[in-house]
C-alpha cells in the first residue's frame, strides 16, 4: 500500500523540510479541478470570491486542463463529422451511372486525408484557444478601464479563463455549443463584478461593448465587400 502522509527529511543545509508524495499531489489537483468546476457552475459568485487571490498560473493550469478535455471531445466531433459527411459524398458518387463507381473509388482513397485535415483543424482550434485567452483578457481589460476597474489586468485575464468553464465542458457539442458560450458570458459579467468590484451594469456593458463593435465590424465589412461586388456587375456588359 502506498504511504501518501507527508514526511520531514533533512535538506544539506540540515533544515527539515517536507515533501507530499507525487500520488496525492495528483490527487489533490484533480480535486480542486472538479470542485472548481463544480463551484463555476454552481455558485458562481462564491467561487469567484474563493479563487480571488490565486495566481494567474494556477488559473491558467485550470483553463489548460478543461481545454485538453475540450479538446479531445471536439476533435472526436469534428472527425466523426467528416468522416460522415465525406462517406455520404462517395455513396452518392457511387450511385452515379457508368462511371460512379470508379470515380466513387478513386475518392475513398482520399479518406485519411480528410481525417489528417480534421485533426489539424482541431489542433488549430486547440492553439487558438490556449494562446488567445490572453489577448482576450486583454481587450476586456480595455473596456474593464473604461469602465473605471482599477483591479489590473491579471485580474481580467483570470476572470476570463475561469469563466471559460461551461464552453469548455459544453462547447464540443454542436447546438449546444451557443448555449455553452453565452453561459460564459453570464460568468463572465458575475467575475468581473466580483473581482473588479464593479457595479453589475458596468460589469454587463464590459462584455457588451465588445461584442457590439464585432457585429459593427462584420456589418461594415460586409456593407464594403457588397458594395464592390455591385459595381463589379455595374462594369460588366449586359447580355
Amino acid at each position: 500500500m502506498n504511504d501518501y502522509r507527508v514526511k520531514p527529511f533533512f535538506s544539506a543545509d540540515r533544515h527539515i523540510k517536507y515533501y507530499i508524495p507525487c500520488g496525492c499531489y495528483h490527487s489533490t489537483m484533480i480535486d480542486d479541478l472538479v470542485n472548481n468546476v463544480k463551484g463555476f457552475i454552481m455558485t458562481p459568485s462564491e467561487t469567484f470570491k474563493k479563487t480571488n487571490g490565486k495566481s494567474l498560473g494556477a488559473a491558467y493550469q485550470y483553463y489548460a486542463a478543461l481545454l485538453v478535455i475540450f479538446t479531445v471531445l471536439f476533435g472526436i466531433v469534428v472527425v466523426s463529422m467528416g468522416l460522415a459527411t465525406f462517406t455520404s459524398m462517395v455513396d452518392k458518387m457511387g450511385a452515379i451511372p457508368l462511371v460512379g463507381g470508379v470515380a466513387a473509388g478513386a475518392v475513398a482513397n482520399f479518406s485519411g486525408f480528410v481525417i489528417a485535415l480534421g485533426v489539424f483543424f482541431v489542433y488549430l482550434v486547440f492553439l487558438f484557444y490556449l494562446l488567445g485567452v490572453f489577448v482576450e483578457g486583454l481587450i476586456m481589460h480595455a473596456f474593464v478601464l473604461l469602465m473605471g476597474g482599477e483591479k489590473g489586468a491579471r485580474q481580467t485575464i483570470k476572470t476570463t479563463m475561469y469563466a471559460s468553464t461551461p464552453f469548455l465542458l459544453l462547447g464540443w457539442i454542436p447546438f449546444v455549443s451557443i448555449i455553452a458560450y453565452i453561459w460564459s458570458l453570464v460568468l463572465l459579467v458575475i467575475g468581473l463584478k466580483e473581482n473588479h468590484e464593479m457595479e453589475l451594469g458596468k460589469a454587463v456593458l464590459v462584455v457588451l461593448i465588445p461584442i457590439v463593435l464585432v457585429i459593427i465590424l462584420i456589418s461594415l465589412w460586409s456593407a464594403v465587400i457588397i458594395a464592390f461586388m455591385s459595381s463589379t456587375a455595374a462594369l460588366l456588359p449586359k447580355l
